[in-house]
């Protein structure tokens, strides 16, 4: 268990501090009834404990104690010796003490307090806490006066169960992403065994998205089973598939694998995205949408990592199939810890349908929202409801078709230009650019890692800053820049594409919180499934025209340069037309959800 360990010399007004309970990325309270007796009568007991109410920690403990009291030189002389080997002391000592003693700016003779504190805690997000611990770690130890997040949290602090809940999904979109891009890096290398041309692969890119189908009927059967048995379902199922994959003879062989994988990875995410919602406050699903498509991006990394194999022969491509039959481990991992979303319940899932939207049972308790985190007001384009009165049928289907309509159009156009420029790259490069699968594997790998920034800028300033600006700028910097990818050769191809893959990348959590917070409960994932269909009618639409296009002699950059309208007019319907949701709860924006979420008690596991 990780423990922090610091001493550190305070004057009054800082002892007071730390005898005080925090409100930054922990949220305490006095562990021992002693403590509080203490704190209300306003005199500061000798040493103090504390334990953890708010934060994605399983286990936290603070205690301070009070070592000793004097003049400020004196107690810095004492903690600095105590650090330095005996040998040392005589030479390093007194430098080191007046270097502390100019950069603190103290006053010498002041009295002070030396102060040791002691943490122990273990976060509740699994298997990321190797990642993590590093940054809890350096934030326990200097504490924020102001009670803000750092930059890598979200802008509203986690609970314990959605900390855990967003690790094992995260895991999952590894997955998702790793079978979600195995068609894409691979289908270059496959056609030339089957000796298939340029235009060949557009019809087979096409015809993979008919499998969305597939996609949509899992979502829609979660609306009325369970997130979790669908998800589970359709990572074991995905994996499988793509195995079989590697077993292919042909074109159709092929194809039909990646239809069916391709389907089950997009159910996927999906309802990682859904449930990433359900689960996490207010304040923080554009960040939960962000860290997932970090982790998808992780598993798509995984793919470019081993397209170097394919240079090994003609038939190497397939041992790219055979790894996911490593991830059924992580699947069954998941799948033990993993709870069903807070949010759902069969009886909520029927009342989607039901007149008066009403709920004869909520799923598990009111959403979490830290008391110290207020939303802000009402902000233009959007509706606000009360979240009490319950919306009749008619402005409740009439609600949610206004907003399919908006973001399946988003998705359509989108996805024109977003699905060739990432489908064709590689073809790009090793038709017009002469690389091999080792220099696409570097070029990849050098555009999209960066693009980790656009994600998580894009995702922490949606939540603090509003959806439609952030979102917006992505789109538009995202189109222009990948269009002045294609066009240059040499530098300038990587420098524009490092920033095609920032600017797209930030609009990427933005338009997914979108998807998961403007529908209700009872057709959330069914919503969003048709969104995705609306999304792959559009990359269809955008690889025929790309591969039509080019197979007759037309440039790369002129094409791309033709569809690049797509997204600008999405950004224009996200500027103009869409609601801002930031810092809005889930039964705010539907009312529908309202009467159960006012229904249900507090749920202690929140």
């Amino acid at each position: 268990m990780p423990r922090v360990t610091c001493t550190s010399t305070c004057n009054a007004d800082e002892l007071q501090r730390l005898l005080r309970p925090r409100r930054d990325v922990v949220v305490e309270e006095f562990d021992s009834e002693r403590d509080r007796q203490g704190d209300a009568e306003a005199a500061a007991p000798p040493d103090a404990s504390f334990r953890a109410v708010g934060g994605p920690f399983r286990h936290y403990r603070r205690t301070v104690h009070i070592v000793g009291h004097g003049p400020y030189a004196h107690l810095v002389r004492r903690r600095i010796s105590q650090r330095l080997p005996t040998p040392a002391r005589a030479w390093l000592l007194g430098p080191l003490v007046g270097r502390a003693l100019r950069r603190s700016g103290a006053d010498p003779g002041e009295a002070s307090s030396l102060v040791r504190q002691q943490i122990t805690y273990q976060l509740s997000v699994p298997v990321w806490s190797w990642f993590m611990t590093p940054l809890v770690w350096r934030e326990l130890r200097r504490p924020r006066t102001d009670g803000s997040q750092p930059f890598w949290a979200p802008a509203e602090r986690l609970d314990p169960r959605s900390g855990q809940v967003l690790g094992l999904l995260c895991l999952l979109s590894v997955v998702a992403g790793y079978l979600g891009t195995l068609l894409s890096q691979t289908i270059t290398f496959a056609f030339d065994e089957f000796g298939a041309g340029l235009a060949t692969q557009g019809n087979t890119l096409t015809a993979v998205r008919v499998g969305v189908l597939l996609a949509l009927a899992l979502v829609a059967l979660a609306d009325r089973r369970g997130r979790r048995p669908m998800l589970l379902f359709a990572a074991i199922a995905g994996c499988l598939v793509a195995a079989a994959g590697a077993a292919a003879v042909g074109v159709w062989t092929y194809g039909a694998s990646q239809t069916i994988s391709r389907s089950l990875s997009t159910a996927m995410f999906v309802l990682l995205l859904v449930i990433a919602a359900e689960e996490v406050p207010a304040g923080a699903r554009a960040y939960a949408v962000s860290v997932l498509t970090l982790a998808a991006g992780l598993g798509s990394g995984m793919v470019v990592w081993l397209l170097p194999l394919a240079d090994l022969g003609l038939r190497a491509w397939r041992i790219l199939f055979l790894a996911p039959l490593l991830a059924l481990p992580l699947v069954l991992f998941c799948s033990r810890r993993l709870p069903e979303s807070r949010r759902f319940s069969p009886e909520r899932s029927r009342a989607g349908d039901r007149p008066d939207g009403g709920s004869a049972q909520p799923a598990g308790g009111e959403p979490t929202h830290t008391a110290d985190a207020a939303p802000p007001s009402e902000p233009s384009g959007g509706t606000a409801h009360s979240g009490l009165e319950p919306a009749g049928r008619a402005e409740r289907q009439a609600r949610r078709m206004k907003r399919l309509t908006l973001l399946g159009i988003g998705a359509l156009l989108f996805s024109m230009f977003a699905a060739p420029a990432s489908q064709y790259l590689n073809e790009f490069l090793r038709t017009e650019r002469s690389f091999s699968a080792s220099q696409i594997s570097v070029f990849q790998l050098s555009i999209n890692t960066p693009a980790a920034i656009g994600v998580l800028v894009g995702g922490r300033f949606s939540d603090v800053r509003g959806r439609r600006r952030i979102g917006a700028l992505g789109l538009i910097g995202g189109a222009t820049f990948t269009v002045l990818r294609y066009s240059q050769a040499g530098w300038p191809m990587w420098m524009w594409g490092i920033l095609a893959g920032i600017f797209g990348a930030a609009s990427v959590p933005v338009m997914g919180a979108f998807g998961a917070e403007l529908f209700g409960t009872g057709n959330r994932a069914r919503s969003n499934g048709q969104i995705t269909v609306l999304g792959v009618i559009g990359s269809m639409i955008g690889l025929q025209i790309v591969g039509r296009f080019t197979d007759a002699g037309g440039e790369f950059w002129n094409v791309f340069a033709m569809v690049a309208g797509a997204p600008l007019l999405v950004a224009l319907l996200v500027l103009l037309a869409f609601p801002e949701t930031a810092w809005r709860e889930l039964e705010d924006l539907n009312p529908e959800d309202a009467r159960s979420a006012s229904e249900s008690p507090p749920s202690a596991a929140a």
